[in-house]
């Protein structure tokens, strides 16, 4: 299989053949399911073995892949709480998706604005309910300047997110942050630039 993310990858979800409609026993066989990627649509997945391949390009879309050099069959909706049912304890232990966040930040300066301050008990309380936590923390900023100066500034703004979280309690397993200075701008613009967009930091929980 390749395309999608790992959760949406399917959760290949393998299993008897026959056992999602019937609970029986049968050839051996794999059902695939795309998922959806939390509220998000599905991307896209290519399921291929030696008998050929198929896509999955829909949330819950299913193929049936026979034994050893069977071709996988057409591809097919399910319900989704047919998927539940039948795949219960793998959905139960399958990871959360990642949550992202972007706070903003004053001009040249690692203050965050006052509404996204307002984020940053939710933050918290995203990463006390998963455990373990993994916090990841991308400094962004906007194309005025040096090279050298915002990619200080970046890693400035990521450890003020990082400690500003701290200090609501939020201890989460693993802290990364980073830089990518004026590098990776979220709203396209000439060097030298002023853009309150891109003077940001990007959050993600995973």
């Amino acid at each position: 299989m390749k395309g999608a993310s790992l959760r949406q990858l399917t959760l290949a979800l393998c299993l008897w053949a026959g056992a999602l409609l019937s609970g029986c026993a049968a050839p051996r066989s794999s059902v695939i399911v795309l998922l959806p990627e939390g509220d998000h649509p599905s991307g896209e997945v290519t399921v291929s073995n030696a008998g050929g391949s198929q896509v999955l390009n829909r949330s819950w879309q299913s193929v049936q892949v026979p034994g050893p050099g069977g071709r996988p069959g057409e591809p097919a909706p399910l319900q989704p709480e047919a998927v539940r049912q039948a795949f219960g304890p793998v959905l139960a232990a399958t990871p959360a998706p990642p949550l992202h966040f972007l706070l903003f930040f004053k001009l040249d300066s690692a203050e965050i604005l006052p509404q996204s301050q307002q984020l940053l008990p939710e933050i918290a309380r995203v990463i006390g309910e998963r455990r373990p936590a993994q916090l990841s923390v991308v400094g962004h900023t906007d194309s005025v300047g040096s090279v050298q100066h915002n990619y200080r500034l970046g890693l400035l703004r990521a450890a003020a997110v990082a400690e500003r979280l701290a200090s609501l309690g939020a201890a989460p397993a693993s802290v990364e942050t980073s830089s990518r200075g004026k590098a990776e701008l979220l709203v396209r613009t000439p060097d030298q630039t002023p853009e309150p967009r891109n003077r940001r930091a990007e959050v993600t929980v995973r």
